[in-house]
Protein backbone atom coordinates (compact mmCIF):
# COMPACT_ATOMS: atom_id res chain seq x y z
CA UNK A 1 0.00 0.00 0.00
CA UNK A 2 2.86 2.36 0.86
CA UNK A 3 4.51 1.72 -2.52
CA UNK A 4 1.26 2.40 -4.39
CA UNK A 5 0.78 5.68 -2.52
CA UNK A 6 4.38 6.70 -3.26
CA UNK A 7 3.97 5.87 -6.97
CA UNK A 8 0.81 7.96 -7.12
CA UNK A 9 2.55 10.89 -5.40
CA UNK A 10 5.35 10.71 -7.97
CA UNK A 11 2.89 11.26 -10.83
CA UNK A 12 3.16 14.70 -12.48
CA UNK A 13 -0.52 15.48 -11.82
CA UNK A 14 -0.30 14.88 -8.05
CA UNK A 15 1.04 18.35 -7.23
CA UNK A 16 -1.72 19.98 -9.27
CA UNK A 17 -4.44 17.89 -7.60
CA UNK A 18 -2.90 18.67 -4.20
CA UNK A 19 -2.94 22.44 -4.83
CA UNK A 20 -6.50 22.31 -6.19
CA UNK A 21 -7.61 20.34 -3.12
CA UNK A 22 -5.94 22.73 -0.72
CA UNK A 23 -7.38 25.64 -2.70
CA UNK A 24 -10.87 24.19 -2.32
CA UNK A 25 -10.27 23.98 1.44
CA UNK A 26 -9.15 27.60 1.42
CA UNK A 27 -12.25 28.70 -0.49
CA UNK A 28 -14.40 26.68 1.92
CA UNK A 29 -12.68 28.37 4.87
CA UNK A 30 -13.22 31.81 3.33
CA UNK A 31 -16.92 31.08 2.75
CA UNK A 32 -17.29 29.87 6.35
CA UNK A 33 -15.52 32.96 7.70
CA UNK A 34 -17.61 35.35 5.59
CA UNK A 35 -20.83 33.53 6.51
CA UNK A 36 -19.94 33.70 10.20
CA UNK A 37 -19.19 37.43 9.95
CA UNK A 38 -22.42 38.00 7.97
CA UNK A 39 -24.40 36.15 10.64
CA UNK A 40 -22.67 38.21 13.31
CA UNK A 41 -23.45 41.50 11.60
CA UNK A 42 -26.93 40.71 10.35
CA UNK A 43 -28.53 37.30 10.89
CA UNK A 44 -31.49 38.33 8.73
CA UNK A 45 -29.19 39.10 5.77
CA UNK A 46 -28.19 35.44 5.42
CA UNK A 47 -31.88 34.41 5.54
CA UNK A 48 -32.73 36.96 2.85
CA UNK A 49 -29.90 35.81 0.57
CA UNK A 50 -30.62 32.10 1.02
CA UNK A 51 -34.35 32.63 0.44
CA UNK A 52 -33.66 34.60 -2.74
CA UNK A 53 -31.22 32.00 -4.06
CA UNK A 54 -33.59 29.12 -3.25
CA UNK A 55 -36.44 30.93 -4.98
CA UNK A 56 -34.36 31.76 -8.06
CA UNK A 57 -33.00 28.23 -8.42
CA UNK A 58 -36.45 26.73 -7.74
CA UNK A 59 -37.91 28.61 -10.72
CA UNK A 60 -35.67 26.71 -13.12
CA UNK A 61 -36.88 23.56 -14.80
CA UNK A 62 -35.42 20.22 -13.88
CA UNK A 63 -35.18 17.96 -10.89
CA UNK A 64 -31.55 18.95 -10.20
CA UNK A 65 -32.55 22.61 -9.75
CA UNK A 66 -35.44 21.65 -7.48
CA UNK A 67 -33.10 19.45 -5.44
CA UNK A 68 -30.64 22.35 -5.04
CA UNK A 69 -33.44 24.78 -4.15
CA UNK A 70 -34.78 22.37 -1.52
CA UNK A 71 -31.28 21.89 -0.13
CA UNK A 72 -30.72 25.66 0.16
CA UNK A 73 -34.14 26.11 1.78
CA UNK A 74 -33.27 23.34 4.27
CA UNK A 75 -29.99 25.09 5.13
CA UNK A 76 -31.89 28.33 5.67
CA UNK A 77 -34.40 26.54 7.90
CA UNK A 78 -31.64 24.82 9.89
CA UNK A 79 -29.86 28.14 10.41
CA UNK A 80 -33.00 29.75 11.78
CA UNK A 81 -33.54 26.86 14.24
CA UNK A 82 -29.98 26.40 15.48
CA UNK A 83 -28.30 28.46 18.14
CA UNK A 84 -26.79 31.35 16.22
CA UNK A 85 -24.11 32.19 18.80
CA UNK A 86 -22.60 28.70 18.58
CA UNK A 87 -22.91 28.71 14.80
CA UNK A 88 -21.26 32.13 14.45
CA UNK A 89 -18.35 31.13 16.71
CA UNK A 90 -18.00 27.80 14.92
CA UNK A 91 -18.02 29.29 11.41
CA UNK A 92 -15.59 32.09 12.21
CA UNK A 93 -13.07 29.88 14.05
CA UNK A 94 -13.43 27.02 11.57
CA UNK A 95 -12.90 29.44 8.66
CA UNK A 96 -9.89 31.14 10.26
CA UNK A 97 -8.25 27.83 11.12
CA UNK A 98 -8.76 26.52 7.58
CA UNK A 99 -7.34 29.70 6.06
CA UNK A 100 -4.29 29.56 8.34
CA UNK A 101 -3.74 25.89 7.47
CA UNK A 102 -4.06 26.55 3.75
CA UNK A 103 -1.53 29.38 4.00
CA UNK A 104 0.95 27.14 5.82
CA UNK A 105 0.43 24.26 3.39
CA UNK A 106 0.84 26.38 0.28
CA UNK A 107 3.95 28.03 1.75
CA UNK A 108 5.25 24.50 2.48
CA UNK A 109 5.92 25.20 6.16
CA UNK A 110 6.89 21.63 7.03
CA UNK A 111 6.38 22.02 10.78
CA UNK A 112 2.74 22.94 10.14
CA UNK A 113 1.89 19.69 8.32
CA UNK A 114 1.46 17.48 11.42
CA UNK A 115 -0.69 20.20 13.03
CA UNK A 116 -2.69 20.57 9.83
CA UNK A 117 -3.21 16.82 9.58
CA UNK A 118 -4.33 16.64 13.21
CA UNK A 119 -6.81 19.48 12.78
CA UNK A 120 -8.12 18.07 9.49
CA UNK A 121 -8.65 14.69 11.16
CA UNK A 122 -10.55 16.38 14.02
CA UNK A 123 -12.74 18.21 11.48
CA UNK A 124 -13.28 14.88 9.72
CA UNK A 125 -14.32 13.16 12.95
CA UNK A 126 -16.87 15.92 13.56
CA UNK A 127 -18.16 15.63 9.98
CA UNK A 128 -18.57 11.86 10.31
CA UNK A 129 -20.47 12.45 13.56
CA UNK A 130 -22.80 14.94 11.84
CA UNK A 131 -23.13 12.60 8.85
CA UNK A 132 -24.21 9.75 11.12
CA UNK A 133 -26.78 11.97 12.86
CA UNK A 134 -28.06 13.65 9.69
CA UNK A 135 -26.99 11.72 6.60
CA UNK A 136 -27.09 13.69 3.37
CA UNK A 137 -25.48 13.49 -0.05
CA UNK A 138 -23.78 16.84 0.48
CA UNK A 139 -22.23 15.84 3.81
CA UNK A 140 -21.16 12.53 2.29
CA UNK A 141 -19.41 14.34 -0.55
CA UNK A 142 -17.73 16.82 1.82
CA UNK A 143 -16.57 13.94 4.01
CA UNK A 144 -15.13 12.10 1.00
CA UNK A 145 -13.43 15.31 -0.14
CA UNK A 146 -11.90 15.77 3.32
CA UNK A 147 -10.56 12.20 3.32
CA UNK A 148 -9.00 12.91 -0.08
CA UNK A 149 -7.51 16.21 1.18
CA UNK A 150 -6.03 14.48 4.24
CA UNK A 151 -4.47 11.85 1.98
CA UNK A 152 -3.07 14.55 -0.33
CA UNK A 153 -1.65 16.56 2.58
CA UNK A 154 -0.11 13.41 4.06
CA UNK A 155 1.50 12.60 0.71
CA UNK A 156 2.84 16.11 0.28
CA UNK A 157 4.21 16.01 3.85
CA UNK A 158 6.00 12.72 3.13
CA UNK A 159 7.53 14.18 -0.03
CA UNK A 160 8.67 17.39 1.70
CA UNK A 161 10.21 15.42 4.58
CA UNK A 162 12.07 13.22 2.11
CA UNK A 163 13.45 16.29 0.29
CA UNK A 164 14.65 17.92 3.53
Amino acid sequence: MKDVSKKIREQPWFETVYKIGVGIKGFDGLVELLTGVALLISPSLVHTVLSAVASEVGERHGSVFHFIADYIARIDNDLSKSGLVFLIIFLITHGLVKLALVYCLLKEIVKAYPVALGILVLFLVYQVYVFILQPSIGMGLFTFLDVLIIWLVWGEYQDLRAKK
